[in-house]
């Protein structure tokens, strides 16, 4: 209640001396505190009206904007904002974020360097960059970048993380293994640090390791999905099937919204040969997912195996639908048909 009375005086007192900055700011800043970010971005519009060289409230309406993902007004307000204070570090900082954020390599990586020149000893800038590389998939300028950062702030779990997933795509198991160790033990009760750390020791087949790392997850949070999903494929990969299959259905539980639990548990039994509960799974994970293709193609596949090649045709038709530039789709489409069309004839 005192809240709202004095969001109330607030924009009384805008309205009255509409000239002071102040109030804008401290009435912003309560909106931005509660994240309604709408009314915060009319209180800094109004703001700019009167003060369109503030250089603070641009940086804060971008930020908003940005939020928002509204990329293009969130860098028009930045590249304001930088006109009036050209050697500011949060301009910069925050233009190679967005820049980042829309593909825009070059452009990011600009602003990220004009921020360090700014201020040089910033860890999270290196990291952001090391992100940038890690982007577009250069991971060894990625690796020494996110080592700048934890050389400069050791403590940073975040910093460690990052370095140990370009590890783990890199496949240098051991030590994504070591850095996400350094974050776990920073923190237990982190759930992503303690299951990217399962994840890395089931990469090097250490079953044993990353079986404890997995329960311990679960432990912190048992109805984490990803971490049943992924302790699952972990025990398919260590050949203990009945406990992946079992695992899958508790993930699948937890949330049927999700496809992945589904096609996968769906792949198991078809391994086994049991078709019919597969094209069950795979059905249900066409009720949910997003892209459709390759669902379509797992289908087809498995009423292949049940030799039903009408409905085998029916889902490869569809999928070829669904990608009609894929030629290795369309070709296996028109023999399937070829066969069908014979069979009848026959």
């Amino acid at each position: 209640m005192h809240k709202e009375i004095l969001i109330q005086e607030l924009r009384k007192k805008i309205e009255l001396s509409p000239d002071v900055d102040e109030n804008y700011r401290a009435l912003a800043n309560i909106y931005v505190a509660d994240e309604d970010y709408e009314n915060a971005l009319e209180i800094y519009e109004k703001l700019l009206q009167r003060f369109p060289d503030d250089a603070q409230a641009l940086i804060n309406t971008g930020s908003i904007y940005f939020y928002k993902k509204d990329y293009e007004r969130a860098i028009q307000n930045y590249l304001r904002a930088g006109k009036q204070t050209p050697s500011s570090f949060a301009v910069n900082f925050n233009l190679g974020n967005v820049y980042a954020e829309v593909g825009s390599f070059s452009n990011a990586l600009k602003y990220y360097n004009d921020a360090l020149e700014i201020k040089p000893d910033s860890p999270d800038v290196y990291s952001a960059i090391g992100f940038l590389y890690q982007d577009n998939e250069d991971y060894q300028e990625a690796r020494r970048y996110y080592q700048k950062a934890i050389d400069m702030d050791s403590s940073c779990a975040e910093y460690q993380i990052n370095l140990a997933n370009v590890y783990q795509k890199i496949n240098e198991f051991e030590l994504a293994c070591k850095h996400y160790k350094i974050a776990y033990e920073m923190d237990k009760s982190d759930k992503k640090a303690c299951l990217c750390l399962a994840n890395a020791y089931a990469s090097l087949e250490d079953f044993s390791e990353a079986f404890q790392y997995f329960e311990r997850t679960t432990q912190i949070d048992p109805n984490y999905y990803p971490a049943w999903v992924c302790w699952a494929i972990a025990l398919a990969d260590s050949g203990d099937l009945d406990k992946a299959i079992m695992l899958f259905k508790h993930a699948i539980e937890l949330d049927v919204s999700k496809p992945n639990a589904y096609l996968l548990l769906a792949n198991i039994l078809i391994g086994e040969k049991r078709y019919s509960e597969a094209v069950e799974l795979y059905e249900k994970a066409l009720s949910v997912a997003s892209d459709k293709t390759k669902i379509y193609v797992l289908m087809a596949n498995a009423y292949m195996m049940l030799e039903d090649i009408k409905n085998a045709a029916k889902y490869y038709r569809l999928a070829m639908k669904a990608d009609p530039d894929n030629l290795e789709i369309k070709l296996i489409y028109v023999d399937v048909a070829n066969n069908f069309i014979a069979k009848k004839v026959a």
